[in-house]
């Protein structure tokens, strides 16, 4: 959907375990091919993946979507990243000296492995930290273990910490709103039907019937703006 004009310019339909943002190929094209040009895309935290964002930035559009805690595991109020330096540091003073890549096996990954960065912070420092035995627990120094993709996640969530961000992000609020719209008035609080093909010309049915209500509003909108600016040029022009 639209932020502003808020018309609906995809639809797709699926069973119960559908997990958002598997379809967002086929939305993407849907719109796209109606002669749309993205510019932003609003999100929520289910839609944080890579190949999401990586899509968004094909496009050359801009991404206004939370970090998800799924995607991205790192306890800010413990740990910050450096970029210049390539270092973590800890809330505690310590800071990493070295960091080696890894490769291993995992049944859970889509890719069959998993991937990433182990970080070691200073050995003697953290020997001495208050915090050793919660925090590096049986080892003698914290490890940092992080996904391939962390470090930039972290400039993602920083960059959200921003009010430009956060005032941006108020405009996904829209969709909640057409969302109620479709089940209170339009039906797609029930399934009228069975089977996902029934269900899937119900929700476009409705996605139609919203789409020409709004269109018949700003074009309202439109005409009484210059039916006001007509009369206010009459009245300068007589006086």
């Amino acid at each position: 959907m639209t932020t502003d004009q808020r018309i609906i310019t995809a639809v797709r339909t699926a069973n119960g375990a559908y997990v958002d943002g598997s379809l967002i190929k086929e939305l993407l094209g849907d719109t796209l091919s109606s002669g749309l040009t993205i510019t932003e895309f609003y999100g929520d935290k289910a839609y944080f993946r890579k190949s999401i964002l990586e899509k968004i930035d094909a496009m050359e559009a801009e991404a206004y979507i939370p970090v998800s805690g799924s995607a991205y595991r790192i306890d800010e109020s413990e740990f910050a990243y450096n970029k210049d330096s390539d270092q973590w540091f800890c809330s505690q003073g310590n800071q990493t000296v070295s960091r080696k890549y890894y490769k291993r096996k995992r049944k859970d990954c889509k890719s069959g492995f998993q991937e990433g960065h182990n970080y070691y912070f200073d050995v003697k420092i953290c020997k001495s930290c208050p915090k050793h035995d919660q925090c590096a627990k049986k080892s003698a120094r914290k490890i940092l273990n992080i996904g391939i993709n962390t470090l930039e996640f972290y400039e993602i969530s920083q960059s959200q910490k921003t009010d430009e961000f956060k005032e941006k992000y108020k405009k996904r609020a829209s969709i909640e709103g057409k969302n109620a719209e479709l089940k209170r008035f339009h039906g797609l609080g029930r399934a009228k039907s069975y089977g996902l093909v029934s269900m899937s010309k119900q929700a476009k049915l409705a996605a139609i019937a919203v789409n020409l209500k709004r269109i018949a509003a700003i074009m309202t909108a439109k005409s009484s703006c210059f039916f006001e600016m007509f009369v206010r040029f009459r009245i300068h022009f007589v006086f």
